[in-house]
């Protein structure tokens, strides 16, 4: 594999990176999407990545991902960051889209907690495609800069297809901000020197948005899920908002990213 990477190691990249690509997909189309199809591609992934660096006589120490405690602690560490990331940019867009909270009396809280385990593999699947093997040996090859990008809009990519947002311009406009996303996770690997703390970061914050905050489809007054802790309710939905105000909104949401990854940035690099 080493001489492969190193005689031709685009070509190499590209059919690595798509045979990670395809191994959820695969799955998911024969046993379906749910968790523990998740869980099965995850390891699979994980055992792939962990092959890769066997055949160069290398580890998976190689991301980060042993029990070592100087690593571990940053799973739980990117967690809070994650969730602190999400309070930050929804205040944000609370006080410019009038945003208001409402704390669900119908919570459960155990529903709740159990939304990290229910996470976790999708996040896992996404950390070993786009911020594992592949996306460090681009950095080797390419460097920083030109592996982010490229990885950047791969990860849109993912986005588009697992949204199925194809001609639904709005919705793929708007899923660029996962780029952005990219840039975060990866910071985190690269100062870190372990996959942990993206996995942690990114899990914090889906975990956030899916069960600490969500919108409220039904309107105000209707009974809320109970998968979730606190209820968003916000303008008449009736009421189009300006373009202008749209792309303040994206605005927002691209400060915050920015904001976030360059405090990593400034974080000591693990040596």
């Amino acid at each position: 594999m080493k001489k492969l990477l190193n005689a031709h190691p685009a070509l190499t990249l590209l059919l690595l990176f798509i045979a990670f690509f395809a191994v959820p997909f695969i799955f998911s189309f024969i046993g379906g999407y749910n968790p523990v199809v998740g869980y099965f591609s995850a390891v699979l992934l994980l055992l792939l990545t962990g092959l890769l660096y066997r055949w160069e006589g290398k580890s998976l120490s190689e991301l980060g991902l042993n029990f070592k405690q100087g690593n571990i602690y940053f799973l739980p560490l990117g967690i809070i960051v994650g969730i602190l990331f999400f309070c930050v940019l929804l205040f944000a867009q609370m006080l410019h889209n009038g945003i208001h909270i409402r704390f669900n009396k119908n919570a459960d809280y155990t529903l709740i907690a159990g939304g990290i385990f229910i996470l976790f593999q999708a996040v896992c699947i996404e950390e070993l495609i786009f911020r594992g093997y592949c996306f460090k040996k681009a950095v080797d090859h390419a460097g920083i800069p030109k592996a982010n990008l490229i990885f950047a809009f791969l990860f849109i990519v993912w986005h588009w297809i697992a949204f199925n947002a194809w001609g639904n311009y709005g919705l793929m406009l708007g899923l660029i901000t996962t780029a952005f996303g990219h840039l975060l996770f990866s910071t985190a690997l690269l100062r870190s020197g372990t996959l942990y703390f993206p996995i942690g970061i990114h899990l914090g914050n889906n975990w956030a948005e899916h069960y600490l905050f969500s919108a409220s489809m039904e309107g105000p007054n209707a009974r809320p899920s109970n998968g979730v802790l606190f209820i968003l309710t916000g303008p008449d939905p009736r009421q189009d908002p300006s373009q202008f105000h749209v792309i303040i909104g994206y605005m927002i949401t691209f400060i915050c990213f920015l904001l976030f990854t360059w405090v990593i940035w400034k974080w000591p690099k693990k040596r």
